[in-house]
């Protein structure tokens, strides 16, 4: 995972609104874009470069993250959203080629996804929103005085 901004990437200087915002959407369309420009029509998946943000919900963060985690099998090749039977059918020569297009099509859809879950739980109206859990600080210490043995 990409954390601290380079000054560069592919050899183009990274903006300073993009260097401010790096663990956003935003800087990782600005990155796949760098690689389109770049001539590479298959770009790395950029949704393991984006931080959950803050104010999210334990439900819907624990969602997004599910949708982060989901991978293309490079196996079996499935279509999105993929399950055991699906077969991998293609049409054309160039299986690479169709298994990079299905790989693009997988990180896009769950990126989407990820996106649709921030918009739903920021928004304050969804009735999945679970309140935050509120994780106790350390309890003083008691002196208790046990009687004498």
């Amino acid at each position: 995972m990409i954390t601290d901004p380079p000054d560069t990437y592919l050899d183009t200087p990274v903006p300073t609104h993009i260097r401010d915002t790096w663990t956003t959407w935003d800087a990782a369309t600005w990155r796949t874009s760098q690689h389109h420009a770049a001539n590479q029509p298959y770009p790395p998946d950029m949704r393991f470069t984006v931080r959950p943000p803050a104010g999210m919900c334990p439900t819907h963060r624990q969602a997004w993250i599910d949708y982060r985690n989901m991978r293309f099998n490079e196996e079996t090749g499935d279509p999105w959203p993929g399950n055991p039977m699906s077969p991998f059918l293609y049409v054309g020569t160039d299986v690479n080629r169709i298994r990079e297009e299905r790989r693009v099509q997988w990180d896009r859809k769950a990126s989407e996804q990820m996106r649709l879950i921030e918009r739903i739980c920021l928004s304050g109206r969804s009735p999945q929103c679970t309140p935050a859990v509120k994780v106790p600080g350390p309890r003083p210490a008691v002196d208790v005085h046990l009687p004498a043995a």
